[in-house]
């Protein structure tokens, strides 16, 4: 029960479906990242994905990438948590990137993890951008090869004040 003292309950507006969050993020001029997948593969069979740091039009710098693994690639990206599918499309939040040490786990490297916050509803979770330490694919997160890739998308994201990355295909 709410005290009387707060007034009537009111009715909060609903906020914007995914896709005009997602032109919202991509029209906007201040710097974020995407991700776009390319027709490419790696040796390993894993579809490249560009990860791209922008600002407005304009391409600041641009990075190989994966999420998810070749035999999920079908799965679906929305609604089924543990299924390592690709990341769903549409805007998530970049959070504070974190150092690693060697008390965390292996597989995320030992150099930096970034989140990202899904900005839609979906009961996957927990994704980052983060080393991809065996080059064999992420549960859903982005993967990049080797530790030089990871702490150099880690400044540019940092050193460029990115807070938004949207998804895309």
């Amino acid at each position: 029960m709410l005290p009387f003292f707060l007034g009537e309950p009111q009715e909060l507006p609903d906020p914007p479906p995914p896709s005009e969050l997602a032109k919202r993020v991509a029209e906007a001029e201040e710097p974020r990242l995407e991700l776009t997948p390319t027709s490419a593969r790696n040796r390993r069979g894993h579809r490249l994905w560009d990860l791209e740091l922008r600002q407005g039009e304009r391409l600041l710098r641009r990075w190989p990438s994966v999420t998810g693994r070749p035999s999920t690639e079908q799965l679906d990206r929305f609604g089924r948590p543990g299924n390592h599918a690709p990341l769903p499309p549409g805007p998530y939040r970049i959070g504070a990137p974190i150092r690693l040490n060697n008390t965390d786990l292996w597989e995320i490297g030992r150099s930096w993890f970034i989140p990202v916050d899904p900005l839609f509803n979906t009961p996957r979770g927990h994704f980052g951008i983060h080393e991809d330490v065996s080059l064999d694919g992420t549960a859903g997160c982005i993967g990049l090869a080797g530790r030089r890739l990871t702490e150099e998308v880690t400044h540019w994201v940092h050193s460029a004040g990115a807070r938004y990355l949207l998804v895309k295909g």
